[in-house]
């Protein structure tokens, strides 16, 4: 594990400075129809970006990458990092609403104008038409000289480092507006460090699945593993998502080595059978992080993909991604019991801990006990951007088990750690309802569910009237056409009903062909809630 605090050590820049020398013309990035970008490109377009921001915002403050899934984007994060700005993706799909606000919030902190770089023409017109400062870099780079490879030495002491803030990801907050999380250099250090560990990742020169959106942070799973490794990103458009002749001719020109995702995203793909070893013979890691893995995507693709290891991995953003990791094995498979997400990455202890009902931590819970997940380690992240009630609600500093002070952060997730140590992710904290007075676990109905068999996806959420909670509906996608007799909504309520107490069975059942799915390819619950 690397434990790089020095100032100006970041190691994702370093490893990237690497191969742009050693193999520069090793493909960096890829997407379909399109020539390769090399690393010498890469290493060289960052470089003209920090050149012009070295220009356009001479202070350290954040800058905005504002873009559609591409090499500019990429590039753009890292010459963010080579200037000394903390990059803030922000995807070209949001509302310019959501754009202002972000910018404002960062304004507010900074007391200094934001930069917005536009990494496309579209979302260079969309920003255009606000007051935000912006760089239009598919246009304004061509002239500029950046340093080679050979010449970072005397760039090096404007990279971002240390505890300087490495990105900043926004995510949805619970008072409607999003909250920035602040993530440093040294946090993504170490996490990188644990992450070229990974089996197939650890080979080197891997090409990475790059489905996720930059603005979502699982997409730092394939950034960092396939950049510190000298592998390739391959870009799947995000117009994939909606087609599948397109997603599959990606996909088969990907031919990925590691494909990281959501579950439902690979669900999405399962659904066609021609998903598998042959459409991608290559694929070494399944690796999950994001919602939750049931038993039947798993079962699928290792049978799919007899070859490739399947791995749930689990982290908020606040900690850098993740923290966990188990491959799902046979034993896992048969148990009844929801897929484990996995043993504690080195550098982190996980703390299950007794609530009292004011929200007061007790102390820690025994093996097989269910309480609050508490995270202890060196990726927890700074904090919440300009707002330190919250941070100081959430983040505090302890030590671990060897004296080493870090950061921890209450997750506000429930789960239980088994006595091997394997962490058991029960939901979050506010997926606990009570209806009719009764205490329920949304994951803990929607295992159940699962548990019947037929099951593809399924999804339970809370039925208000009059401010209050007063049942539950569910939602399931069954992984074949047509129903049997057994799988009416009627008859999944009578069969529910013989695993679960009448209380948790919900009031209604209805079947989709789809579950709908977020930009970021999770369960879209508030769709169903306000369907």
């Amino acid at each position: 594990m690397n434990n790089a605090a020095e100032k100006n050590v970041n190691v994702l820049l370093d490893r990237v400075c690497q191969t742009a020398q050693t193999t520069p013309q090793a493909p960096a990035y890829r997407r379909l129809g399109s020539e390769p970008v090399s690393y010498a490109s890469l290493w060289e377009t960052s470089g003209k970006v920090a050149a012009l921001l070295a220009q356009l915002a001479p202070n350290r403050m954040p800058v905005v990458v504002f873009g559609s899934k591409g090499p500019l984007m990429v590039e753009a994060f890292l010459g963010c990092l080579r200037s000394g700005h903390a990059y803030v993706p922000v995807d070209g799909s949001m509302p310019l609403a959501r754009l202002a606000d972000i910018a404002a919030q960062l304004e507010a902190c900074c007391q200094s104008p934001v930069l917005v770089l536009a990494c496309d023409q579209a979302c260079a017109r969309a920003v255009s038409e606000t007051e935000l400062a912006f760089a239009d870099l598919a246009s304004c780079l061509d002239g500029i000289e950046a340093p080679t490879p050979a010449q970072a030495g005397s760039e090096r002491d404007q990279w971002v480092g240390g505890e300087d803030t490495q990105y900043l990801i926004f995510t949805s907050g619970s008072t409607g507006r999003p909250k920035g999380i602040e993530v440093s250099a040294t946090d993504v250090d170490n996490f990188v460090g644990w992450l070229e560990g990974f089996p197939t990742i650890r080979e080197g020169g891997r090409t990475f699945m790059d489905q996720a959106p930059y603005s979502f942070d699982l997409s730092v799973y394939q950034l960092a593993g396939a950049l510190a490794t000298g592998g390739c990103l391959y870009a799947i458009s995000p117009e994939a998502s909606h087609d599948y002749a397109l997603l599959f001719e990606e996909l088969r020109d990907a031919d990925p080595d590691v494909w990281v995702s959501t579950p439902p995203f690979a669900d999405l793909c399962l659904v066609d059978h021609s998903f598998g070893s042959e459409l991608m013979p290559n694929v070494g890691l399944f690796l999950f992080c994001g919602d939750t893995l049931r038993h039947r995507t798993a079962q699928s693709l290792r049978e799919r993909f007899p070859k490739a290891r399947v791995a749930n991995t689990y982290g908020p953003t606040e900690s850098t991604v993740a923290v966990t990791y188990c491959e799902i094995d046979d034993d896992m498979l048969a148990s009844k019991d929801a897929l484990p997400v996995g043993f504690a990455r080195p550098g982190t202890e996980l703390r299950i801990m007794r609530r009292a009902e004011d929200g007061v931590l007790l102390d820690e819970c025994e093996a097989g006990e269910t309480g609050e997940i508490v995270i202890v380690g060196d990726t927890v992240a700074k904090g919440y951007l300009g707002d330190p009630k919250k941070t100081m609600a959430a983040f505090d500093e302890d030590r671990l088990s060897d004296g080493t002070t870090c950061r921890s952060f209450r997750t506000g997730d429930l789960g239980h750690l088994g006595p091997d140590g394997n962490l058991h992710y029960e939901g979050r904290m506010g997926s606990l309802v009570k209806v009719n007075g009764f205490r329920i676990e949304l994951g803990d109905v929607e295992n159940s569910i699962a548990g019947l068999g037929g099951i593809k996806s399924c999804a339970v959420v809370p039925v208000e009237r009059g401010g209050s909670i007063t049942s539950l509906k569910a939602f399931v996608v069954l992984d074949h056409k047509v129903p049997a007799a057994d799988e009416s909504p009627r008859e999944l309520r009578r069969r529910l009903a013989e695993r679960v107490p009448a209380y948790m069975v919900p009031r209604s059942i209805k079947v989709l062909d789809d579950m709908p799915l977020t930009n970021n390819a999770k369960i879209d619950r508030k769709t169903l809630i306000a369907g």
